[in-house]
């Protein structure tokens, strides 16, 4: 691993001073004064980068067991098994129209975020057959699992600037602040999981897999108690199958 780093390090040096060299006509009276000395820099540079970060090889030796970053119940469904199960809260609470309202945009936005990690997640398992397989080299493995990761970084920045709807009361704002904090971690974790991933495609270290099924672990069951967290509140609020029908009510929401 440090000799990848002082690879990278030192190839991303090169490349950089053999560029702005060969950009400004000459860096250097001394050393760098002839464009054929700074396209080498440049040229060694570039492979010095390029063995560093992954390089093109074949699988090593036999594959070994990776773990499925694939979710067992996408959240959606996880959801709806959840709110079956919910028990009615107890009470008869009023909920208003406008909390209503902005409680599913807020869950619209909520699913949306998770459902592109889940896409990211579900493109995972074909890249790494394809490692094991022979079918894809390293390097190819390492460039597609760098993207699905900034997939998944992407849903996890659009969760992580999520905030409960305002026209709730205190109350509930909390409860969905602490849901949101195990679903922030959850994808958080996901996403380490899918980077580990692609170090072990770039290293292929056995312990980077181990690394990532802990990960995994520790990210469905984040989204667990999240997802927990947020059906507790849609019963308080009367949004559950099993709810009655919420009491009407007239006037702004006193919580706001």
């Amino acid at each position: 691993m440090v000799t990848l780093v002082v690879l990278t390090t030192l190839g991303l040096a090169a490349l950089a001073v053999g560029l702005v060299g060969l950009a400004a006509g000459r860096l250097d009276r001394m050393v760098l004064s002839t464009r054929p000395r700074l396209a080498l820099l440049a040229v060694a540079g570039l492979g010095l980068l390029f063995a560093g970060v992954a390089p093109p090889t074949p699988v090593p030796r036999a594959a070994a067991a990776v773990p499925d970053p694939r979710p067992v119940v996408p959240v959606r469904e996880a959801l709806r098994q959840l709110e079956q199960a919910a028990s009615p809260a107890s009470g008869t609470r009023a909920v208003f129209p406008e909390q209503r309202r902005a409680f599913a945009q807020w869950e619209k936005a909520l699913l949306g975020a998770f459902e592109q990690a889940e896409r990211a997640l579900d493109a995972v398992p074909p890249v790494l057959e394809g490692l094991n397989s022979g079918r894809l080299d390293r390097f190819t493995a390492w460039v597609h699992l760098g993207r699905y990761s900034q997939d998944i970084k992407q849903a996890h920045l659009a969760l992580h600037h999520l905030r409960p709807p305002s026209v709730l009361d205190l109350e509930h704002q909390r409860a969905l602040e602490k849901a949101l904090y195990q679903l922030h971690y959850s994808l958080a974790n996901q996403r380490e999981a899918v980077v580990r991933l692609q170090r072990h495609a770039r290293t292929w270290r056995p312990e980077e897999l181990q690394a990532a099924r802990e990960r995994l672990q520790v990210g469905q069951a984040q989204r667990q108690q999240g997802l927990t967290g947020l059906v507790q509140v849609k019963a308080q609020l009367g949004l559950v199958p099993s709810s009655p029908a919420p009491a009407s009510a007239a006037g702004p929401p006193a919580g706001r």
